[in-house]
């Protein structure tokens, strides 16, 4: 019988962890390509605004459009970091300030990343005020999360508090 080596176990047990936030990243850089630009969204997009807000002029549909867009990238960035967030918090070796901020790292190096990228090409463009969306998803679902509590974490916030009787 022959022991598997320590580094491809740990391989093993890890990558399960962060296959999902891998894929999630992919996910999100592809979207950021020539094929999601707004005038490719918008001729799938419009038409089902159009259902939905018949009497809308083409130009309310457009604004609808672009709300609907920058909607998506607060969404898919959140996502992102809840699945890092939650990678990083099941590999068991970081607190979850630590997996908090390494998330948002994560989040950031993607969002400049993909607008770097964008800024690239003819049909897109790299913009600050969408790094910001980005960022404002991640960090806003990271606040929530970290807001939401665990029985584990208020057993442990109660042993910490010392409590003297009163007189």
């Amino acid at each position: 019988m022959h022991a598997r080596p320590v580094e491809s176990t740990l391989v093993g047990m890890v990558w399960p962890r962060y296959a999902v936030a891998v894929l999630w990243l992919a996910v999100v850089l592809f979207l950021g390509g020539s094929y999601f630009a707004a005038h490719n969204t918008a001729v799938l997009v419009l038409p089902v605004l159009k259902v939905f807000v018949p009497h809308a002029s083409l130009r309310q549909l457009n604004a609808i459009h672009a709300v609907v867009r920058k909607v998506a990238h607060l969404t898919e960035y959140a996502i992102l970091a809840l699945l890092w967030f939650r990678a990083l918090i099941l590999s068991g070796r970081r607190t979850g300030r630590a997996a908090a901020w390494i998330a948002l790292g994560v989040c950031l190096l993607c969002a400049f990343a993909d607008e770097g990228h964008q800024s690239t090409l003819p049909t897109r463009s790299g913009s600050a005020r969408d790094f910001v969306i980005d960022s404002s998803g991640a960090v806003a679902a990271l606040m929530l999360v970290r807001a939401r509590r665990t029985p584990g974490d208020r057993a442990t916030l109660a042993a910490s508090v010392a409590v003297e009787p009163a007189d």
